[in-house]
């Protein structure tokens, strides 16, 4: 609460500040083209070329299928099938995904949101699931584009195993794209993990109605 009203007075004092330039060059409150516009764009921010592309890829709602390989918290691997929406975040500057599917390893729900980061040259993210013991883990690593597909590296625990995953999104069309996963224990031997296909709603919907 302390953190919101020191922002809250922050921005009040900002906004005063921007009505004060307005008036004094003459402009009247809601005069869109008086002045240079002062304080009508402060907070806008245009978002990057590489966010802008993710978005272009990847805003939609899709459906999904989903197989894990045989692991050590899945010997028999494992199938599903869900639903993923993703929308952009506030101005465009980040992606959001909720995620949702239900299959042999029981219901499953996830929430993640990655952005663009210019000094480190990659995107970043954060991800929430419902397997996830401490609710949340940011991504240790980066994504960054090569050609049309998007290659990220992370490094997590799972089940008390630490695992380095180098996460592939490819085969990219307008209407369908894949996820892989590859992933194995620091400095050893990476192996195949986890494949997610995703297909536009709209797209599925229209061959299903197909002869």
């Amino acid at each position: 609460m302390k953190k919101a009203a020191i922002w809250l007075a922050m921005l009040t004092s900002v906004m005063a500040l921007a009505q004060d330039k307005a008036n004094s060059s003459g402009a009247k409150p809601g005069d869109k083209k008086a002045g240079s516009g002062a304080g009508q764009n402060m907070f806008m921010v245009k978002p990057s070329p590489e966010m802008e592309k993710l978005s272009k890829m990847l805003v939609g709602t899709w459906s999904t299928t989903e197989k894990m390989e045989p692991a050590p918290w899945a010997p028999k691997g494992a199938t599903g099938k869900g639903t993923a929406v993703f929308k952009k975040g506030p101005g465009g500057l980040s992606l959001v995904q909720d995620y949702k599917s239900t299959g042999s390893m029981g219901s499953f729900t996830g929430h993640g949101v990655m952005w663009w980061d210019p000094q480190a040259g990659g995107f970043k993210g954060i991800w929430c699931d419902s397997g996830t013991p401490t609710g949340c883990a940011v991504n240790t690593g980066l994504a960054k584009f090569e050609g049309d597909n998007l290659v990220g590296t992370d490094e997590e625990d799972m089940m008390g195993h630490k695992l380095v995953m180098k996460n592939t999104w490819t085969d990219v069309t307008p209407n369908s794209f894949t996820f892989n996963m590859d992933s194995g224990p620091p400095g050893g031997e990476m192996k195949h993990s986890m494949t997610i296909k995703y297909t536009r709603v709209s797209a599925a919907k229209t061959e299903a109605r197909k002869p």
